[in-house]
């Protein structure tokens, strides 16, 4: 893995590494956030915000990948518009941030394996009272393109499935849950996103939400710990649709943080050069093998 300073859009301070034949660039002027993701030559897999037009606030989605923490608050639209620290080490770069409102240090560290990038989430407790939450990664695809998947059942012979629906939040959102975006497979929950808002998650028990579109297949892959309690009712994958992006987002169990803690949340980043069939649920889990 090696990497090199670039700009990249409006962000005069960045950071290509490549790995392989794969290619990620990180800012380090706000955030931190992953804008490009993709084969060297390709087209960008992220959704990014090239005019930087979107925000909350004083809260800009710049799109791409971010690191946010759990359960959603007002907290949660902080400004992270600040430039971020960057600590190169031989095996890894990270990125780093830190919140003067909730105390809390957020960590972006992307490294090797298996051949693919791994992103990782760092959360530290930098104040002096105890902080409960849990680590959101959330990545940024554009809006409707592919087939969204994600395994929404238990594991082995007893098995259940399970769909959380966000039917309001953040006062006027919502989700129709007869939207025929959404489609209830028997192995693989898919969403055909149609540029419709809407908000859905999951256990997670098998740990990987992806999308595959003609071009490209992207998944992400995190280890889910059985028996630990996760945000908003059990769920560790959510996926959130819009006219703008959609959102592919896992999260790490619910922790409450003494000071100086810190806890970690892996994704391992999977990008294959074609399409694969959703339905075929053996196909999907053949990748992840």
């Amino acid at each position: 893995m090696e990497w090199r300073k670039v700009s990249f859009g409006k962000r005069e301070v960045c950071y290509e590494v490549t790995l392989n034949n794969l290619k990620m660039i990180v800012t380090a002027d706000v955030g931190p956030r992953i804008l490009f993701f993709g084969f060297k030559n390709g087209e960008n897999v992220l959704f990014h915000d090239v005019e930087e037009k979107l925000s909350i606030g004083e809260m800009k989605f710049y799109g791409g990948h971010r690191f946010w923490i759990s359960p959603e608050s007002k907290d949660t639209y902080n400004p992270d518009n600040s430039p971020c620290k960057v600590e190169e080490e031989k095996d890894k770069i990270s990125f780093i941030s830190f919140d003067p409102i909730t105390q809390m240090e957020k960590k972006l560290s992307i490294l090797e394996k298996n051949g693919n990038f791994i992103v990782r989430h760092i959360l530290t407790n930098k104040g002096k009272t105890l902080y409960p939450g849990a680590i959101w990664a959330l990545t940024c695809i554009p809006p409707k393109k592919g087939i969204i998947f994600f395994p929404w059942g238990t594991r082995g012979d007893w098995q259940l499935k399970k769909i959380t629906y966000w039917q309001k939040w953040g006062g006027s959102s919502s989700t129709n849950i007869k939207s025929s975006q959404f489609v209830p497979e028997e192995d693989l929950f898919l969403i055909y996103p149609s540029g419709e808002e809407g908000k859905v998650g999951t256990a997670g028990y098998e740990g990987f939400v992806g999308v595959t579109t003609d071009n490209y297949t992207f998944i992400k892959k995190f280890n889910y710990m059985e028996g630990a309690l996760y945000p908003d009712d059990n769920c560790a994958i959510e996926v959130y649709t819009s006219p703008n992006f959609c959102e592919l987002e896992t999260l790490s169990p619910m922790y409450t943080l003494i000071p100086n803690a810190e806890v970690m949340h892996d994704e391992e980043w999977i990008l294959l050069p074609y399409k694969v069939d959703p339905k075929n649920g053996y196909e999907v889990r053949k990748i992840l093998r």
